[in-house]
Order: structure tokens, then C-alpha cells, then sequence
């Protein structure tokens, strides 16, 4: 058997007060991601993020690795062993379908979810809620990724980060809520929500440049009856946030970047990059609350 030659860059942000022997205490949360894969330990009891370590795989995204690619990071599978006070999964991509929670135990996942999306090959549709205005999420999740939480986490939940990003959104108690579109930017796709106490407009789009976004964004403005009175909130990690925020200047009333929440306290070592970036990693404790 070839041996797998799949490598990892790794970047780790630590709390001095982390204690590694302690991982009874603290719960974990891993989020996959196009890029990357984050491993996130915090302290429930004191709100509290203790570490967060990202991993990058070299010359693949995250969700084209096969099993054994994934095992290869020794960091990961070392913490997927470790016994923690609880446990999660985020799967942070764009094949994903939001709707009302009651509809759940009635629908058809699968038929449901391909009205709106492709399925990728070699893959299954699951679905998860988070108390969040009353919305569920069905996604798609190639199997590879599914044997290995299934096969080594077996009873952990599976959870899509959208619904992480609409609570941050809801838990903010942003000013005029409605006249806000949320816009988090992946590598390859953004996500866009509109929300006051209900959630007003959610979808996902892939895009190629900044000029993509913006018509995506324009194209919500106007479908919600915002246009130059939109207030867009740039979230994520991608290279090209300060060209899209100065172009978008010209069709909106304003242009910001977001911040992760403050209902918790990070490591030190976290003010190593901006407020908007790496949102869901930082926001994994809201789904503990």
C-alpha cells in the first residue's frame, strides 16, 4: 500500500491558563472547513476559549481528502481520541438547505435537499437544529468525511455552521436588524443572511472574484427591498476583503467587518488576527449555551 504523503501546516493560538492533562473539563469542538481544520478547546463554566490549532492541508481542500488522508494528522487524530466533558463537529461548506424546524420529521432529506443543490458524488445529506429561530439545516457531507467522525466519534454531533453563524448574528442585538446583510466570505463560496427576530433570507453562493460578491449582495438588497440602504458586515478569511469592502462603498449605505462575540473571552494570542476572521472557530461555545 503507497504511503499517504498528505502534510499538515499547523497554527496553534494557546490561553496561558490551558492546561492539556485537564481535557475532562473543557469541551471540544472541531469545524471542517474548505481550507482548513480547526481543532477548538474552551472552558463551558467560564466561557472561555482555551486554544484554538488550525490545520492546513497542503495542495488539497479539506473536503476532497479521502479517510486515510485525514488520519494522517496525528494532531487531529490524537485529539479525536482524547476524552473531553463534550464533544462537536461543525461542517462549514456550501451544500447546504436551511428550513424551518417543525418540517424535520416530515420531509425527505434527501429529495428535499436536492431541490436546491447537487448532491457531490459519493456522499449522504444529514441534518441537524441548534435551537436557533426555530431553523434546522439539512447539508451534504462526502462519506469520507462521515467515516471519520462515525467511525472514531460515533456518538458526536454533526452540526452545519450556518446555523452557528445565524445565532452570532441574532445573539449580537444588532441596531435595526433588518437593514443589515450579513456576508461571510469562504474560500470559494459566501454565505449571506438578513434576520431581525426571524430569519428573513439565508443562501449560499459560489463566486470566482470580489465582483461576484458584490452582485450577489446587490442582488439581496433588492430582492429585500434594501438597496442603497443596506448595511453589509463583512465576515472571513479571504485575501480579497479590503478590495470587496472599498467596492462595495459605492452601492450601500455602509460597509463594516464583523465581529466574533463577545459573550466570551479568547486567548491573547487571538488579537494575531482580525475580528472578523476565523468567526465560526471563535463562536463554537454558543452552541453549548
Amino acid at each position: 500500500m503507497a504511503a499517504i504523503s498528505i502534510q499538515y501546516q499547523i497554527k496553534t493560538f494557546t490561553d496561558n491558563l490551558f492546561q492539556e492533562g485537564d481535557a475532562s473539563k473543557y469541551a471540544q469542538h472541531l469545524v471542517f472547513a474548505d481550507n482548513h481544520i480547526a481543532i477548538v478547546i474552551s472552558d463551558t463554566s467560564k466561557k472561555q476559549v482555551m486554544q484554538l490549532s488550525l490545520l492546513f492541508p497542503v495542495g488539497k481542500g479539506v473536503f476532497e481528502l479521502s479517510y486515510d488522508e485525514l488520519k494522517a494528522s496525528e494532531l487531529l487524530m490524537n485529539e479525536i481520541t482524547k476524552k473531553y466533558a463534550s464533544k462537536k463537529v461543525f461542517v462549514s461548506n456550501e451544500a447546504c438547505t436551511l428550513v424551518p424546524e417543525s418540517l424535520l420529521n416530515i420531509i425527505e432529506t434527501e429529495a428535499y435537499y436536492c431541490l436546491t443543490h447537487k448532491m457531490y458524488d459519493n456522499s449522504q445529506v444529514l441534518d441537524c437544529k441548534m435551537n436557533v429561530l426555530k431553523t434546522a439545516a439539512l447539508f451534504n457531507v462526502k462519506n469520507e468525511l462521515v467515516k471519520l467522525i462515525r467511525f472514531n466519534m460515533p456518538m458526536v454531533d454533526m452540526i452545519h455552521s450556518s446555523l452557528l453563524f445565524i445565532k452570532l448574528i441574532h445573539q449580537q442585538h444588532f441596531p435595526n436588524p433588518a437593514s443589515k446583510i450579513h456576508v461571510h466570505v469562504h474560500g470559494h463560496f459566501i454565505e449571506i443572511a438578513v434576520l431581525d427576530e426571524q430569519l428573513k433570507f439565508y443562501n449560499t453562493f459560489a463566486f470566482g472574484n470580489e465582483n461576484d460578491i458584490t452582485y450577489f449582495i446587490l442582488a439581496v438588497a433588492k430582492q429585500m427591498e434594501l438597496n442603497q440602504d443596506a448595511e453589509v458586515l463583512l465576515y472571513g478569511e479571504a485575501l480579497l476583503m479590503n478590495e470587496l469592502q472599498n467596492l462595495l462603498k459605492s452601492y450601500v449605505k455602509s460597509v463594516s467587518f464583523g465581529i466574533k462575540s463577545k459573550s466570551f473571552t479568547y486567548p491573547v494570542s487571538f488579537h494575531q488576527f482580525e475580528e472578523h476572521q476565523y468567526l465560526i472557530e471563535s463562536s463554537t461555545l454558543l452552541c453549548e449555551l
